[in-house]
């Protein structure tokens, strides 16, 4: 990121609002929509939204996929139910030539599996199509969201070719001032090979009388801003030569060296490219093609806050110490391929921070060819897409769940009902009154849910006490000696319908596994509340994988393990933790949500 290769305009590579993605300048999307309609309204929304976005339509995918080969497209929306060619099939057709561009499924269908099959195949976002018009501005944030990030891999990638092309020795050096990164003009001019370089400390090409003027005048001078002027150099064949030099720092202390005969405009382009790519809202590496175990001899920044480890750390090292238990083969396979054959490449894998936490890692990895067209180096991108991902894999799940919790109270009314018809009891009717109350509220939840994209769009002042009242007095699956008692009156600040939705199953939990009478308890702590029964418990080995959608102890009845995937889901939504343990009052299983 410091001068523009031979034959460029020099002064447009110099232009400083270059450096910057410019998200305001025109966006080209294609929409793919087989609904011509629905494709019109989009259209209007996005650039009412954005007056930068142009928004072009095909409502046959095979013509999309034409369009997107001939034509300049930023990002790529795509419906996925369409009759000649689904989004995904789409989504595959534009990555075998166009790997990174943007790509938004845009979906009226969703589930864990499509969802799942979507980030294999390398979607950038996906979005669920819901009621109002809240859905479009969600929509443009998204598109202006990946075209920014990758505009600043374009930006990061046409800088580091620059770096290898310029005529210039650029260096990069720590803050013990050891060399990280030389560029093959850099080499050349003081007489060594990269290799022989990195590692070694600046004294190694300086003549002994010259370096205590380096401690005293250059580098003091440079911290404060930049130092320039000649210097002294000792060659590895004991030649010396006399250069121009600039110094300056990032604002993560590393040392950018330049020397050459460029002029000063040069020299403060460098500067401000290396700030620029240091200050990149994206992890950055460059690691050696042509030494062994491909090292890292270059991170900015941002590769130290998405992992927790220093540049010293980092340096020397192949990132595959990033990986751990549950990173997958197939990732690292599709990598090393690309790396293989000289090949950009885009990929999500599971990664490990230095604290030891599990992070989804978006890595992009370019190769950087020599002037004979040999990869010398390849530049890294990483990008923390937990969120994303999370967010995703909530929507495919999110139907299930609910369908899930709307079972037992429909199933009461049902019953109910029938009871009624056959023994001509009106009373029967009666009974099923709490439990159309109960169908009413979460009905209006998932309306709220389709609505808002959140389980947790208004929070109140919640009585748990009442939420577990009424969905006792709702259920029908309650034994006449069973009973349920509340102690404390615990209350917290959450959605309403939610924590219904919550204590429904928790409650039903108690109920199916427990033996009747089932004695169920529920109790304030003082950063949250519990719900512990007299039943069987959960071993310890299965605290966690309660949790998992389609886990079930039952042998037999409902083995769909939704409903403590419901009761997670809740639980994060409201930015909670749940823990499981065993009940020393009553000998069951014991839940404690925590909400501080």
């Amino acid at each position: 990121m410091v001068t523009a290769p031979a034959g460029t305009d020099q002064s447009e590579s110099l232009d400083r609002e270059a450096l910057i993605p410019d998200v305001g300048s025109e966006v080209s999307i294609l929409h793919i929509e087989d609904d011509a309609a629905f494709a019109e309204l989009v259209s209007n929304f996005l650039q009412r939204e954005r007056d930068s976005f142009e928004v072009l339509t095909e409502t046959d995918p095979r013509d999309g996929i034409k369009r997107v080969e001939n034509e300049r497209i930023d990002c790529v929306i795509s419906d996925y139910d369409m009759p000649e060619m689904n989004g995904l099939g789409v989504l595959k057709e534009v990555r075998k030539k166009h790997p990174q561009l943007p790509f938004i499924l845009f979906t009226g269908k969703g589930s864990e599996e499509i969802a799942s099959e979507a980030i294999s195949a390398g979607v950038t976002d996906y979005l669920q199509k819901r009621k109002g018009t809240e859905q479009y501005g969600m929509l443009a944030n998204r598109v202006e969201q990946a075209v920014a990030r990758r505009r600043a891999e374009k930006q990061v990638e046409r800088g580091f070719n620059a770096i290898e092309t310029a005529n210039e020795g650029i260096s990069l050096l720590n803050d013990t001032g050891e060399f990280i990164y030389v560029n093959e003009a850099y080499a050349k001019i003081v007489g060594y090979e990269r290799d022989e370089l990195l590692g070694e400390h600046f004294e190694t090409i300086y003549p002994d009388n010259d370096i205590d003027f380096v401690y005293e005048e250059m580098i003091p001078e440079a911290k404060e801003g930049e130092w320039t002027g000649t210097t002294v150099y000792e060659r590895k064949d004991g030649d010396v030569i006399t250069v121009e030099h600039s110094i300056s720092y990032t604002t993560g202390d590393t040392m950018i060296c330049t020397i050459s005969e460029s002029d000063e405009e040069v020299r403060e382009a460098l500067s401000l490219r290396e700030q620029a790519m240091d200050e990149a809202p994206i992890g950055i590496v460059i690691t050696d093609a042509d030494r062994e175990d491909n090292p890292i001899i270059y991170a900015n920044d941002g590769f130290a806050e998405v992992t927790g480890y220093s540049r010293e750390e980092t340096v020397g090292r192949n990132c595959r110490f990033l990986q751990g238990e549950e990173t997958r083969e197939e990732p690292i396979a599709e990598m090393r391929d690309a790396i293989d054959a000289a090949e950009s490449v885009a990929v999500e894998l599971r990664n490990y921070r230095k604290n030891g936490e599990m992070f989804w890692n978006r890595v992009t990895i370019a190769p950087l060819f020599d002037d004979s067209g040999d990869v010398d180096y390849f530049v890294g991108c990483q990008e923390d897409v937990t969120a994303r991902r999370e967010i995703m894999a909530e929507y495919g799940s999110l139907g299930s769940v609910l369908s899930h919790d709307l079972q037992n109270p429909l199933q009461t009314v049902r019953g109910r009902l029938e009871l009624a018809i056959e023994t001509g009891n009106i009373d029967h009717v009666e009974e099923a009154i709490p439990s159309v109350d109960r169908l009413e509220a979460l009905t209006n939840d998932i309306a709220s849910v389709l609505q808002t994209g959140t389980i947790t769009p208004k929070r109140d002042y919640v009585s748990v006490e009442r939420a577990a009242e009424s969905v006792w007095e709702s259920r029908e699956d309650c034994h006449d000696e069973s009973s349920l008692e509340v102690v404390d009156s615990p209350a917290v600040t959450g959605n309403r319908g939610a924590i219904g939705r919550m204590m429904d199953n928790l409650i039903g939990n108690s109920i199916e596994h427990g033996e009747p009478p089932v004695t169920i308890r529920v109790g304030g702590l003082e950063d949250g509340f519990y719900v512990e029964d007299d039943g069987p418990g959960i071993p310890e080995g299965n605290r966690e994988k309660v949790f998992e959608q389609g886990f079930s102890t039952k042998e037999s009845g409902d083995e769909t393990g939704v409903g403590m995937t419901s009761v997670r889901q809740i639980v994060l939504a409201h930015g909670w933790r749940i823990t499981i343990t065993d009940s020393e009052a009553l000998g069951g299983v014991r839940f404690e949500i925590r909400t501080e």
